[in-house]
């Protein structure tokens, strides 16, 4: 247990405090306003005030605790702190900036919030994020600050006892095409054919009306190499359904077939399966009902957990429509052109409405990385994401976090773009989990 002096609590105070403590370092933690009843107290002690107490570890507040609503905040100098790169410092204090500010800062995605430098999908860009800026997007620094607070922590009271929670590795599967040339109807299967003809790609036509006429398995519907993968290597999956109408970004297949909702169901009793949202429904509360309807009819049970699809989402709006949905967990938190850590943790954790000033009971799971940003905004070859790949879980297991990968069952598919891919995908697997 540790004792926290503060000349007043606010609900942010609480809410970065818990995250800290309790869900980052696995340890107990309480307030008191009460000067004398600190000094007095034989726990850790933590002195979060502008007052020098001698007593405690020291820590001087910014003022984006005790703030309401969200206005501009000045950064001001990074500095270094046991060599990670940190902001809000103050002059005073044992440790230089103010940790859990800079922490509440970048957890609840404050930068996010009314940002009109967004690219043409409607998302807030990485380039923009402080994290971008001090050159440690790739780290979960929330959660090494924590870890460095602990190691100051038991230098000061060894008798201090914490119990952090373990590391996970979760592989996670976005299925946005379960096809890619049946199931499309008859009219789009005639002109896919004609137009392979045109350009003389008999390969390609070959391959498509084989596959039509099913004399050979669509290479997209993989499922079953799939299950097996995660059966032989003993780890859980998550799916996340698009079963959105066809549009620019969504490519709606017929989901009236029977072997996809059969397997569907079949992958549903074995791993988890949670809806992708179509492009739209990110900022339409109507449309992402009307989604997650449809896919628990066909699974026959209550979906709660979600992913954007395009990584299409705005703070606060997306979140509160996820809320009233009744969707409890939300798998979204990575920029689509950039892998590491968007709110720099590791650590699932609540959202937090900053225009409510309410702390609420959706839960954020932080990815790391995905297979189209390695391949496509990177140029990397599969030896080169698992390395990189590797290098971001090591990060992860360091802080006892979850490691969240996001691949597409597309990309293992083994087709010219994604050669190798799947090869990679299993080390990835064997090598981490």
């Amino acid at each position: 247990m540790i004792i926290v002096f503060a000349h007043k609590k606010s609900s942010r105070l609480v809410y970065i405090f818990s995250r800290i403590f309790k869900d980052i370092l696995g340890v107990e933690f309480f307030f008191s306003t009460n000067k004398q009843e600190f000094i007095n107290s034989q726990l850790p002690s933590i002195n979060y005030s502008t007052e020098d107490l001698n007593k405690g570890i020291w820590i001087v507040p910014h003022s984006l605790l005790y703030n309401i609503g969200i206005e501009k905040t000045e950064i001001g100098n990074i500095i270094l702190w046991k060599n990670m790169p940190a902001f809000f410092s103050q002059e005073k204090g044992d440790i230089p900036f103010d940790l859990f500010a800079a922490a509440f800062y970048l957890i609840t995605r404050y930068e996010e919030y009314h940002s009109v430098t967004l690219d043409n999908h409607g998302r807030y860009q990485y380039t923009n994020s402080i994290l971008n800026k001090m050159g440690c997007i790739e780290e979960p620094i929330v959660d090494q600050w924590a870890y460095a607070l602990k190691t100051e922590l038991l230098k000061a009271y060894p008798e201090c006892k914490f119990l952090p929670r373990s590391f996970r590795f979760i592989p996670t599967i976005d299925i946005d095409h379960p096809y890619l040339y049946r199931n499309k109807g008859f009219a789009l299967n005639v002109l896919c054919l004609t137009k392979d003809l045109i350009k003389m790609d008999f390969s390609i036509f070959r391959e498509r009306l084989l596959t039509i006429l099913h004399l050979k398995e669509d290479i997209y519907f993989n499922f079953e190499f799939l299950l097996q993968l995660y059966q032989d290597l003993g780890v859980k999956g998550l799916f996340f359904v698009h079963v959105g109408p066809y549009g620019k970004f969504d490519r709606r297949y017929i989901y009236a077939s029977k072997r996809y909702r059969k397997m569907l169901r079949w992958i549903a009793g074995k791993h988890e399966v949670n809806i992708h949202p179509s492009y739209i429904a990110a900022f339409n509360n109507l449309q992402f009902c009307e989604e997650k309807m449809e896919l628990e009819r066909i699974l026959n049970r209550r979906i709660e957990a979600s992913r954007q699809h395009f990584l299409r989402f705005r703070f606060p709006e997306t979140f509160r429509q996820l809320l009233n949905a009744d969707i409890s967990d939300d798998y979204s938190a990575l920029y689509s052109n950039q892998y590491g850590f968007r709110a720099g943790t590791s650590i699932p954790f609540t959202f937090y409405d900053l225009e409510k000033e309410q702390e609420t009971s959706l839960i954020i799971h932080p990815t790391a990385v995905m297979d189209v940003t390695l391949n496509r905004d990177f140029d990397m070859n599969p030896q080169e994401a698992l390395e990189k790949i590797k290098e971001l879980a090591t990060k992860v297991k360091a802080v006892n976090g979850d490691f969240i990968t996001l691949f597409h069952n597309s990309s293992l598919a083994e087709d010219c773009f994604w050669k190798g891919w799947r090869n990679m995908y299993i080390k990835m697997i064997e090598q981490i989990k």
